[in-house]
């Protein structure tokens, strides 16, 4: 368990230890409501460790934390209301036991639902992130080939063109979409190709050409 992670129990630890003085140590009478207000504290408290966990046990990058944040305010913004509503069930203890539990089970449901949005929403925005990525990667890869074949190369005019080539590739629409696979292979088959290709200048030019076609229909595709 990393460091900041065992400070975090560690004072959650603290927070429940002086919860329970406070419940016990102040005179008031422990009526059926105060001790399922209790009972549903104690489950609040308990449920932070699965939250925490969720919000950061599974987090591997710096953006994956910084999204689950989130998740980690819900849970203890609902340990705080729920801390709130046992206080006034303790100080008014003539209250129904069923007043109690109808309150603790809205707090829980609603801190229920907002956790499985967050997480929802955090895996899909990883997921996006994901994606975005190959396909840049796809573009990085591509530019990078490119600079290296006009580095091997040894006529200054198909140099001057394949660097702008990879320039042009550079400032391409980094988006894709399934249906510009064909089109995004063929680019790369034809890049492949220029290392051995004998009118270097006319494959370049194809290559132009096709770029300029995907990116159009990139930008149909959004």
């Amino acid at each position: 368990m990393k460091k900041q992670n065992r400070m975090a129990y560690l004072a959650l630890g603290i927070v429940f230890v002086v919860f329970n003085v406070l419940a016990f140590a102040i005179p008031t009478e422990k009526t059926g409501t105060f001790w399922t207000a209790y009972v549903f504290t104690v489950l609040a408290f308990a449920a932070q460790i699965g939250i925490w966990y969720i919000a950061f046990g599974k987090a591997e990058t710096l953006k994956s934390k910084f999204l689950g944040i989130p998740l980690l305010h819900v849970g203890v913004a609902a340990l705080i209301v729920q801390l709130i509503a046992f206080a006034v069930f303790m100080a008014v203890p003539s209250l129904p036991v069923w007043a109690a539990v109808v309150t603790s089970a809205i707090i829980f449901g609603g801190a229920g639902i907002c956790l499985i949005a967050g997480d929802v929403g955090r895996d899909e925005i990883e997921r996006v992130e994901e994606k975005v990525s190959r396909k840049v990667f796809y573009l990085k890869d591509l530019q990078t080939d490119i600079e290296l074949l006009a580095e091997q190369e040894a006529d200054p005019e198909v140099k001057s063109k394949l660097l702008k080539l990879a320039e042009a590739v550079r400032f391409s629409d980094p988006m894709s979409n399934a249906a510009l696979a064909d089109i995004e292979a063929e680019i790369a088959g034809k890049v492949a190709a220029l290392k051995n290709a004998d009118h270097k200048a006319d494959v370049i030019a194809e290559v132009k050409l096709l770029l300029a076609e995907r990116n159009k229909k990139a930008k149909l595709l959004k």
